[in-house]
């Protein structure tokens, strides 16, 4: 290669193949080798599982991830012995017109049919909990199983564990909360925060992976003075002129307000403790060696922890690690009394 690159820019020779349509063709012949590699593989083991996710590209062109699960067969040096392997391999994206269980399953099966692999050999299915996907009487799950009632479908254990948290936090006091923790997020620019904390900054949150959380919830945790105190400056600076200025007052004044309640720093405690363990579980449900007995056995893990949150002693135990907080930070140690509301009579 060094000497090729030598050439080249020696004017040597005009044949470098660094064009990059030349690129683009060399990284597909090495796409499809390894391609051919695998499919082979597939066909050697017999059988196979499926695994896809949908997600859009930068052009916003709705794509199927496939990813293929199949049994290895794998001859010792003396020949005599074979090791059987699970291997998983991605085997590349698929562009989607649609995204209905019909056209989808319809796509799997033309490109099944492309690397000559037969549905009749199809041992399980892997998907999220979309309706397209999972769905009992039209989704990708059914219409496989109707041609092979031997392809088990297999829920995303970590991606079903998301939907659960998901529910939990959309009662009113966790809306609430969050809707704070992301407003802090949305006023500080990192410029403003940089002058009271130093190691960490403030995060969004996610709207569609509940376990992350955590990480916008960590700053708050153990920076909830210093941010508390860059929103008292901020109120106070008669630097900030004009609508904007008066709006930035006001903004900071009002999360300043929130973030000082006990109520909130309860929270606060109650959800990194509870998202802390959702994060974990959910990390530990991705592990690439994972099967479905140690996946029951780590949500069963994860459901005793969260039932004793609901019990009196650890709640206790939640209180005196707010009370513990509020009293560094110098914030109440009290919840303030619920406002009344008083409807009016016509």
């Amino acid at each position: 290669m060094k000497e090729h690159l030598r050439k080249i820019t020696d004017h040597e020779t005009q044949v470098h193949y660094l064009g990059k349509n030349m690129q683009n063709e060399l990284i597909q012949i090495l796409a499809n080798a390894i391609k051919n590699k695998i499919v082979e593989a597939a066909h050697s083991g017999k059988y196979f599982s499926i695994i896809l996710d949908g997600t859009p590209d930068v052009s916003h062109v709705e794509q199927m991830m496939m990813i293929f699960l199949i049994v290895d067969m794998k001859k010792s040096a003396d020949e005599d012995n074979v090791e059987v392997l699970i291997k998983k391999h991605f085997l590349g994206f698929v562009p989607l017109t649609e995204t209905t269980g019909a056209f989808m399953a319809e796509t799997i099966l033309q490109e099944l049919e492309i690397v000559s692999l037969s549905v009749e050999n199809l041992c399980g299915q892997g998907y999220d909990k979309g309706s397209n996907m999972k769905g009992k009487d039209n989704g990708v799950q059914r219409r496989m199983m109707e041609i092979n009632p031997s392809a088990v479908f297999i829920p995303c254990s970590a991606h079903s564990l998301n939907l659960v948290v998901n529910d939990a936090a959309s009662c009113l006091e966790a809306s609430s909360f969050f809707d704070l923790v992301q407003g802090v997020y949305v006023f500080f620019s990192g410029e403003i925060l940089t002058c009271h904390v130093n190691s960490l900054t403030v995060k969004s949150l996610s709207q569609t992976r509940w376990e992350n959380p955590i990480d916008a919830l960590k700053p708050l945790c153990y920076e909830l003075g210093n941010i508390y105190d860059a929103l008292i400056e901020i109120s106070d600076d008669t630097t900030f002129t004009g609508s904007s200025g008066n709006m930035a007052h006001s903004d900071a004044e009002a999360l300043a307000n929130g973030l000082s309640k006990f109520k909130f720093v309860t929270s606060l405690i109650l959800w990194h403790n509870i998202l802390f363990e959702i994060n974990l579980t959910s990390k530990q449900l991705q592990e690439k060696n994972l099967n479905i007995h140690s996946a029951i056995q780590k949500l069963q893990q994860t459901k005793n922890i969260l039932e004793e949150f609901r019990s009196d002693e650890r709640f206790k135990r939640t209180l005196v690690d707010s009370l513990k907080l509020a009293e560094e930070i110098d914030f109440p140690t009290e919840f303030e009394p619920e406002p009344v509301h008083i409807r009016q009579k016509k």
